[in-house]
């Protein structure tokens, strides 16, 4: 799956989710996540596209026995055909309890600076991927029945859609400047 793929059927989830599940976050969120997705889409480039692991969450790291400290590796992969801000932004969804306990936004935004200055990944796709998928797994939860751990999940991204963005938004009359 492209980029442009991947951010096309997470927008059609999220819109039919939300409406299916009686709307269970602002419709602030939802419009913002189908409007980053939409950036995403047209942003797709497959000439500085990479092969991403999908789902690079810590349930899906192990721990290489006898290969020194510090070396893991990435189990049970999706496989995109995705910038390489996709598999950051994994981590920007996890953590729900944590940012919570504290300022959502920005403990949040440190979070994605952080992995910006560590890979040299502009923030503001880090931040837009994260924003999607933490909505759309909320929304993915719900349907699953973990009404607890999903309403963690739209919180946080309800948190997240109430703030300034971040970074500036990206406009489709300058989507040619990505």
């Amino acid at each position: 799956m492209t980029g442009a793929e991947k951010a096309s059927s997470l927008a059609n989830f999220i819109e039919v989710a939300w409406r299916d599940l009686g709307e269970p976050c602002s419709a602030r969120t939802i419009d913002m996540a189908c409007s980053f997705a939409e950036v995403r889409r047209r942003a797709f480039d497959p000439t500085t596209a990479v092969l991403a692991h999908g789902d690079a969450h810590a349930w899906n790291t192990l721990v290489v026995p006898g290969d020194g400290p510090g070396r893991f590796k990435f189990v049970d992969p999706d496989g995109l055909f995705i910038e390489r801000a996709y598999d950051l932004a994994i981590s920007m969804r996890e953590w729900g309890a944590e940012l919570l306990a504290g300022d959502p936004v920005s403990l949040a935004r440190r979070r994605c600076r952080q992995l910006a200055r560590l890979t040299g990944v502009q923030p503001e796709p880090i931040w837009q991927w994260g924003f999607i998928e933490r909505t759309s797994n909320g929304l993915l939860l719900l349907k699953l029945g973990l009404e607890s751990l999903a309403h963690e999940f739209l919180a946080v991204a309800d948190a997240w859609a109430r703030a300034d963005p971040p970074w500036p938004r990206i406009r489709a009359s300058n989507l040619g400047q990505l």
